[in-house]
């Protein structure tokens, strides 16, 4: 349909264009003839004044008197020359009347005699030149050389004169010169010449007429290829005169760069040649409008013979069309078919009927697939649930309907799978099959259960809990009993069971997805194969017990290579923690890792080569942190501080550790002595104090002096325990014969005072004992 309407179209387009290729040559063709129309007139015009000049001449030079005068010497008496008088009262004054404003002036000059002769005057050659008419290009005597040349029926080029004294307002600024020499009839020797001045004013005259016409620049050349008169400031270009000759049609030119057009008359009368050179932007004007008016006509009829044309066949094809398009998107086709549309719409309705049925089947094939994506959005916020009934309207090609909107979640993480021989996918997917199955069926005894494989390792049931039921936390926690009992004792099965709380409205399932999550991170702290309920996890404490003192204990356990108290110091950490209180999972790992950290001072402090102690690569922190349960941590922390604690005692002799051992204790029972010191140990010794200070530093990984106030700091805040004892006696009784000096040091080591130890502290480490 576009094809064809757009052929009609080009149809008046075409012709369009043909008419306006006829109408611009008839213009250009127009144009051309008007040009050389107005320059044969301009031909023509000159040629007449010039007849006036040419017939003056004839006059003048066929006067009987004048070949007499010609030979008249310049001694001759005055009778004689009397006769220049008459010639110029009686022909020169009669000529003068005959001519019109074109002949400016004329004159005869006589070379014999050196007169010039002229309507009102008689006078010799320098007298002339000097008063009168003075070229301002030419001296006197390159202008008397000029009148003594032979010349026949000449004009010299334009010539501006200068300003004589005898000149009047009415002279003017330019001439052209025409000279012929006389005599005219015989052949004698130039005797004189015949001058006339054209005012070149009354050509320009002429002139203006066309350039106003056309802004032509005009040149007037001679048969020798001389510029007499010219409307331009430049030059007449050289190579144009061979252009010139052979034709006067008009043709083409560049000059400086613009295209021009050139246009020439011959006059015959003179010899001239008459040229104008006109811009093509100005000659082909009139063309240039009507080519502008035609290309915006032409692009408007383009333009709205095209909206014409897509209306048109819009209308016509917009119903095919829109079948069409409706099944390639369907068919996801990027091109159109190349066959009769209405062929393709019946071969594409057959086929969608076969695909349909083919997209039944698989359709219902993938609706585990939805169903798993629409319950795993549930359970990650993305959605909410909606009972209404259009969303069960949605929800029943899923094989999906909810019973309420009370819901709880239930996550299982697969622990181990002992019933298979092998641990592959292939066993892990068998392992997911049978835990799914028997939990929707537990779910589903009283409720409405399913399933949902978050990983390799974990799924999750939706519980959608029933309206009649009112023990539904007793439920949940059967449901959960069960699952583990069931799958643990006939499957062998480790699994661990987390419930989340009971939630109701359309924020349920994403409420209490979180809560079982934490309840799984709390296998932590319970371990494997356990059942934790999110409910249970509430009576949490949000600290943990590992004071400054017990880190440095342990420090110096280590240093000194005590394995056993190193193990009963983990031990009693651990027990503190786990067994006497209720930790959350991240307090938990915030605990191990501060345990490490302490692992790792001991390694920096000590210099101790990190390779040799536990080989190459080895990342304690993360050796610890890859066991999923407390149980598991702990019991790699007292690996790694053993395999420690043993690389000390290897490398301290029997004499250094009893040397130790018995500092040590000199320490412990005379902490409240004031002198006890550096200098009262060293000298029990019978050792220099330097000595025993290196010898302590080394071994013991501590200043002596920082040693006794940390036992005696210690030994003072187990006295704090006993509140009749003020802080003053606690320090008399640690050593210290001025509180002040005690306080400070304390101060310095805990960062409180006693006193304030005494209130923030003691009563929260009596709860951690109880």
């Amino acid at each position: 349909m576009i094809a064809t309407n757009l052929f009609i179209l080009l149809i008046p387009l075409a012709m369009g264009l043909f008419l306006y290729a006829k109408v611009e040559q008839s213009l250009e063709q127009s144009s051309n003839r008007s040009n050389a129309a107005m320059l044969e007139q301009l031909k023509m015009s000159l040629d007449n004044k010039f007849s006036e000049v040419d017939l003056l001449m004839r006059q003048v030079v066929f006067d009987p008197k004048l070949d007499y005068m010609l030979k008249i010497p310049v001694d001759a008496d005055d009778v004689t020359k009397y006769q220049f008088i008459e010639f110029m009262r009686d022909k020169m004054s009669k000529y003068r009347s005959m001519t019109s404003s074109f002949i400016f002036d004329f004159y005869v000059y006589f070379a014999n005699s050196d007169t010039i002769v002229k309507s009102d005057l008689r006078t010799d050659s320098r007298t002339f030149y000097s008063t009168h008419y003075t070229y301002k290009d030419l001296s006197y005597g390159q202008w008397k050389m000029m009148l003594q040349n032979e010349h026949r029926m000449s004009y010299l080029p334009v010539t501006p004169l200068t300003d004589a004294p005898t000149n009047d307002e009415d002279t003017p600024k330019e001439v052209i010169t025409y000279i012929q020499s006389l005599p005219i009839l015989t052949q004698a020797a130039n005797l004189g010449s015949f001058i006339v001045l054209i005012d070149v004013e009354q050509v320009k005259q002429l002139f203006a007429q066309m350039e106003s016409a056309n802004h032509s620049a005009i040149y007037i050349i001679d048969d020798a290829g001389n510029t007499i008169m010219s409307n331009s400031d430049q030059r007449f270009p050289a190579d144009l005169l061979a252009h010139i000759e052979g034709s006067n049609d008009p043709f083409a030119y560049k000059l400086t760069g613009i295209n021009q057009m050139v246009s020439v008359a011959s006059s015959k009368k003179a010899g001239w040649k008459y040229v104008s050179i006109t811009p093509n932007d100005i000659f082909m004007q009139q063309v240039n409008q009507i080519q502008n008016w035609a290309i915006v006509l032409f692009a408007i009829c383009l333009i709205t013979g095209l909206l014409a044309v897509s209306i048109g066949a819009y209308r016509n094809y917009r119903p095919l069309q829109k079948t069409v398009s409706a099944i390639m998107r369907g068919k996801d086709m990027s091109k159109r078919p190349s066959s009769d549309e209405y062929e393709f719409i019946r071969q594409t309705i057959e086929g969608s009927i076969h695909e349909e049925k083919s997209l039944r089947s698989t359709l219902t094939q993938q609706v585990p697939f939805i169903r798993a994506n629409y319950l795993s959005r549930l359970l990650n916020g993305h959605m909410d649930v909606d009972l209404t009934a259009v969303s069960e309207n949605n929800l029943q090609f899923m094989e999906l309907t909810f019973i309420s909107d009370r819901f709880a979640v239930l996550l299982v993480k697969i622990e181990d799978v002992h019933l298979f021989s092998e641990n592959g996918e292939q066993q892990w997917a068998h392992a997911r099959f049978i835990v799914s199955n028997i939990g929707v069926d537990l779910i589903g005894l009283h409720h409405k259960g399913f399933s949902l494989e978050l990983d390799r390792e974990r799924l999750a049931f939706l519980v959608n809990l029933s309206e009649v039921r009112e023990e539904v936390e007793a439920d949940i926690r059967d449901i959960a009993q069960s699952l583990y009992t069931i799958i643990s004792d006939k499957f062998q099965i480790g699994i661990t069971v987390a419930a989340g709380g009971i939630h109701q409205g359309p924020t349920a399932i994403r409420n209490s997805y979180p809560e079982a999550l934490a309840a799984l991170e709390y296998r932590l702290i319970r371990g494997k194969h356990a059942i934790i309920h999110f409910q249970d996890m509430t009576d949490t404490k949000q600290h943990y017990y590992y004071p400054l003192e017990i880190e440095i204990q342990l420090i110096n356990f280590v240093r000194s290579g005590d394995t056993d108290n190193v193990k009963k110091l983990l031990d009693q950490i651990f027990s503190m923690n786990f067994d006497s209180s209720h930790i959350t999972p991240e307090l938990g790992k915030c605990l191990f890792f501060n345990v490490i950290s302490t692992f790792l001072k001991i390694l920096n402090s000590t210099n101790t080569n990190q390779e040799e102690v536990l080989g190459p690569n080895f990342d304690p922190i993360r050796a610890v942190f890859n066991y999923p349960t407390a149980q598991g941590m702990q019991l790699k922390t007292q690996e790694l501080y053993e395999t420690l604690t043993r690389s000390f005692n290897v490398e301290r002799s029997d004499h250094n550790t009893q040397l130790l051992q018995e500092i040590v204790n000199i320490v412990h029972h005379n902490l409240g002595d004031p002198s006890l010191g550096l200098a009262q140990i060293a000298e029990q010794f019978r050792m220099t104090p330097p000595y025993i200070s290196t010898f302590f530093k080394k071994n013991q990984g501590q200043n002596l002096q920082d040693y006794i106030t940390h036992k005696r700091i210690q030994m003072a805040k187990e006295l704090m325990e006993h509140r009749d004892l003020t802080i003053a006696q606690i320090s008399q009784k640690v050593g210290y014969n001025n509180d002040v000096v005690f306080i400070r040091a304390f101060k310095k080591l805990e960062g409180i005072t006693p006193g304030k130890y005494r209130e923030t502290m003691l009563p929260d480490r009596a709860s951690l004992e109880v």
